[in-house]
């Protein structure tokens, strides 16, 4: 299946501490690969990043596995 990946660059307003603790909520929420697929749509790839290293550590595990399954599907597509 093929996921939607935002391309949008992380301007300033992406980066604030509002925008990414805003982030860190929606990647704790996340309960399924589809879901952060749906998340990768939606935010800058670096604010994702900037805020993926605040989410609890049981949850940047699952996030991880997540994104490499979704990597490789990127690949086989």
């Amino acid at each position: 299946m093929k996921y939607q990946i935002c391309d949008l660059e992380a301007t300033p307003e992406w980066l604030t501490i509002e925008s990414i603790d805003h982030i860190v909520e929606c990647l704790e929420a996340c309960q399924s690969l589809e879901m952060l697929a749906d998340l990768r749509a939606i935010f800058p790839r670096r604010a994702l990043r900037s805020a993926s290293i605040k989410v609890s550590k049981a949850q940047r595990q699952r996030l991880v596995q997540w994104l490499q399954v979704l990597n490789q599907e990127e690949k086989a597509a």
